[in-house]
C-alpha cells in the first residue's frame, strides 16, 4: 500500500501527471519551526534535490521535471519529525496514479481489518464508518459488504470516481476542520468511526486536520490510523522519505500531536503493512482508559532515544551503506552482461533509484503492473515503464523488485514462474541488499 491523503490546503491544480512550468506554485511551505508546537526544528538527513516520485511523466513533459530539496529535521520540543519543506498538497494529490485495489497483499489487509473493527466496535447498520484518503474504496466495501454505513473521502479525482463506480459514497474534497464542520452541519454526518491508513503522515497542517477529526467523531467514537513506523528508518527503510511523507511518527510525538487536538491514544498495535506500520486508536480526551500497551511502547522509545535527535542522526549512515552495497552490485553484474530490471516502480522505489542515481545505466527498463503508469517514464531517472508481458519478452536475469514491502509475494507469483524456471534471481535492496 503506497499512500493516500485527504489534506487541507489549497492551490493550483496538476492535470494529467504534467508538470507545471511555474516551479514556485509547488512549494507550500518552508519554514525551521515545527508544524505542531512551533519550537525551532534541527535537519539532519537530507536526500538533496528529488523529483515528485507520483508524477510519472509523458517524453513531452520530461524536460519540465522539476526536483525539489528533501531534508528531514527534527524538534526536540514535541519530537515530531518533519521535512524541512513541503509542496502544495493540491499538486501532489488531486490526479494520483496509486490504486489500492492493485494489491492483493493490501486487499487481504483491508479485509481483515474491517472483520476485526466491525467486531470491536459492534458496528451494525445504524453506524457509519467514514475513511479518510478511501482511496477506490477496498476498505470500505468490505464495511458496505455488512450492510454499516460507509462514506469516503479522497481528494484525487480519478480515484475517488473509481470509488463510486463501485458503489462506494466518495466526496472528491481535501479533509480538514473546515470540511468537518461542513459535513457535520450542512449533512448532519457524524461517524462512529474514523479510518486514515496511510494518510496521517501526509497532512501538512496536522493540527487543522486532526481538530476535523475530532469534531466528525460522535462523542464515543474512535478515530483509527495506520501508517509506517518510525522505526523503520532506524532500520534502513530510507527510501519511505519523499515529499508526500510530511512526517515520520514516533509514538512519543504522536501523544504530544494528538493532546493539542483534545484527542487521546488510548491503544495501539504493530502491524506488517509497509515494512512495520503502526496503528493507532484514539477518542476525544478522557472517553477511554489508556492501554497498558501504550505507556509500555512510549517508555520503549524514550529507552531507545526516540526523544533525542542524536538518535536521528544516524538515519544517514544507514542509506550511504545502502547506496553503495547497491551500487557496486549493480556495476559488478553489469560487467558480467547481466540484464537487471526494475520491477515495480513504487513511490519509495522512486526515492531509492533517484537516491543511488540508478537509470538506464544499470537498469534495461522496468515493469508495473499498474495501468495508470504503464507507457510513462518515472520520475527522475526516466525508465519507461512496461506491463509485465516485457519481461517474457525480453528476458532479464535479475529483477531489482522496489516494491520491497511485499517481496515474498512478488517473488511468489503465478506470472514470474516463467522467470523462475529459467533460473531468473531477485534483488531486494531495503532495508539491506541481497538477492535471492
Amino acid at each position: 500500500m503506497e499512500h493516500h491523503t485527504a489534506l487541507g490546503c489549497m492551490g493550483k491544480e496538476r492535470t494529467g501527471g504534467i508538470y507545471m512550468k511555474d516551479p514556485f506554485h509547488f512549494l507550500s511551505h518552508t519554514s525551521k519551526i515545527c508544524r505542531n508546537c512551533g519550537h525551532p526544528v534541527l535537519p539532519f538527513f537530507s536526500l538533496g534535490a528529488m523529483p515528485l516520485v507520483n508524477t510519472f511523466l509523458r517524453k513531452e513533459d520530461i524536460p519540465l521535471e522539476k526536483r525539489f530539496d528533501l531534508t528531514v529535521g527534527f524538534c526536540s520540543s514535541c519530537f515530531l519529525t518533519q521535512l524541512m519543506i513541503t509542496l502544495s498538497p493540491e499538486v501532489l494529490f488531486r490526479d494520483y496514479v496509486y490504486f489500492s485495489s492493485v494489491s492483493s497483499s493490501f486487499l487481504s489487509h483491508c479485509k481483515k481489518t474491517a472483520r476485526e473493527f466491525i467486531k470491536r466496535f459492534d458496528l451494525g447498520k445504524e453506524n457509519l464508518v467514514l475513511e479518510i484518503a478511501s482511496n477506490d474504496g477496498a476498505l470500505l466495501r468490505y464495511f458496505q459488504e455488512q450492510g454499516i454505513g460507509v462514506l469516503g473521502i479522497e481528494p484525487a479525482k480519478n480515484v475517488a470516481e473509481a470509488a463510486k463506480t463501485q458503489g462506494i459514497p466518495t466526496i472528491p474534497e481535501f479533509f480538514n476542520y473546515a470540511f468537518a464542520r461542513k459535513l457535520k452541519e450542512e449533512q448532519k454526518v457524524s461517524a462512529d468511526l474514523v479510518i486514515g491508513m496511510n494518510v496521517l503522515a501526509h497532512v501538512p497542517e496536522i493540527s487543522d486536520f486532526l481538530k476535523g477529526v475530532s469534531y466528525i467523531l460522535k462523542p464515543q467514537g474512535t478515530a483509527v490510523f495506520e501508517f509506517p513506523y518510525i522505526e523503520g528508518l532506524f532500520e534502513g527503510k530510507f527510501d519511505t522519505i519523499y515529499h508526500e511523507h510530511v512526517f515520520y511518527f514516533s509514538l512519543l510525538a504522536l501523544q504530544n500531536v494528538f493532546k493539542n487536538a483534545g484527542l487521546e491514544i488510548y491503544d495501539l498495535s504493530m502491524t506488517p503493512m509497509q515494512g512495520g506500520s503502526l496503528m493507532i486508536f484514539a477518542a476525544k480526551d478522557g472517553v477511554f482508559s489508556v492501554n497498558a500497551r501504550v505507556r509500555t511502547f512510549a517508555k520503549r522509545e524514550s529507552k531507545y532515544g526516540y526523544d533525542k535527535l542524536a538518535t536521528y542522526r544516524s538515519i544517514a549512515g544507514r542509506a550511504q551503506k545502502n547506496k553503495t552495497e547497491l551500487l557496486a552490485l549493480l556495476k559488478n553484474l553489469k560487467k558480467e552482461g547481466k540484464k537487471v530490471i526494475a520491477y515495480s516502480v513504487p513511490a519509495k522505489g522512486i526515492v531509492l533509484l533517484n537516491y543511488c542515481g540508478i537509470g538506464e545505466n544499470y537498469l534495461a527498463f522496468s515493469v508495473d503492473k499498474s495501468p495508470a503508469k504503464q507507457g510513462l517514464y518515472t520520475p527522475g531517472v526516466h525508465l519507461l515503464v512496461h506491463p509485465l508481458a516485457q519481461i517474457y519478452k525480453e528476458k532479464p536475469d535479475y529483477l531489482l523488485i522496489l516494491c520491497w514491502n511485499i517481496a515474498d509475494e512478488v517473488m511468489a507469483m503465478e506470472e514470474l514462474k516463467p522467470f523462475r524456471d529459467r533460473g531468473g534471481k531477485f534483488i531486494v535492496a531495503v532495508p539491506k541488499v541481497k538477492i535471492y
